[in-house]
């Protein structure tokens, strides 16, 4: 077990919800989670579970025929998607767009924040996927769900938006401390907390939880590798999401942007490769 990966306290825990619920995890992601642990998991059933229904359907193509997964054809089965990302990563598609539904709310007021955490999901995958040994799939889910305490924050505390305002001009600071500060909870560990109670694997857990701690790169001992690859990961693709398609300066990257390509082992010609490589692709 990481030394990070400890439990909450009770106090910890009745602290960060203060009367949120955590949604209850849907039948299909307990099918599919039952699938997918066996030895021998059956990609017809896969395929069944997720064609049964329409949103779901349209999720997984939509995912599978986005550039950030360069595919040479368009693939317009589930089958056939299936068949091409894998089971697990449908899968992790599937989690992703079943918790958007499960905290949604106004879907409207949301639309912006989910159209971000997609973009970003598929950047990083495509930056996992240039990595030796990247892992795309890991990379990709966390970038859906580690804001997912975002939303729910939002729903409960009328000027939440106000603090996401002044987290961002003060990028210095952690985001959850400014939160903590004017809630007395923060989005990280309240994602944390969802993502354990929906089974998400441990590693992406640990990465949710201390994803803005600012101290991890230098403390790399508060953190395993994994996660901490994830992290650099997600600040990466949120940097090019930033400057590529939000068109917009990330102060925090000048702060980070070092550390986490020493991180991945990416040198400035890389960064710069990678970048020019991903222009081309979002352009």
């Amino acid at each position: 077990m990481p030394p990070n990966e400890v439990l909450l306290s009770e106090s910890e825990i009745e602290k960060t919800l203060k009367g949120i619920s955590i949604p209850s995890r849907p039948q299909v992601l307990i099918q599919l989670s039952s699938e997918m642990k066996k030895e021998d998991p059956n990609p017809q059933t896969i395929v069944r579970l997720i064609n049964a229904d329409v949103g779901l359907s349209a999720a997984v193509l939509k995912t599978v025929n986005s550039p950030f997964f360069a595919r040479a054809t368009k693939i317009s089965s589930v089958a056939n998607a299936v068949g091409l990302m894998g089971m697990k990563t449908a899968s992790q598609i599937v989690t992703g767009l079943v918790i958007r539904i499960a905290v949604a709310g106004d879907a409207r007021s949301l639309e912006r924040f989910w159209d971000s955490a997609e973009k970003v999901a598929g950047i990083a995958a495509f930056i996992a996927s240039m990595l030796p040994g990247g892992p795309r799939d890991e990379a990709y889910t966390f970038g859906l769900f580690r804001d997912i305490g975002i939303p729910m924050l939002m729903q409960k505390f009328p000027d939440y938006r106000q603090t996401l305002a002044q987290a961002d001009a003060t990028p210095d600071r952690p985001a959850t401390a400014l939160e903590d500060e004017r809630h007395a909870t923060n989005h990280a560990t309240l994602g944390y907390l969802v993502a354990k109670s929906w089974f998400l694997p441990s590693t992406i857990c640990e990465a949710i939880r201390f994803h803005h701690d600012l101290s991890i790169f230098q403390d790399k001992d508060s953190i395993s590798a994994q996660a901490l690859t994830l992290v650099a990961i997600s600040r990466l693709a949120e940097h090019f999401n930033d400057e590529y398609v939000r068109m917009r300066s990330n102060p925090e990257w000048d702060l980070l942007g070092a550390s986490v390509l020493e991180h991945l082992g990416l040198d400035e010609n890389d960064y710069l490769d990678m970048r020019e490589e991903l222009a081309n692709i979002v352009r």
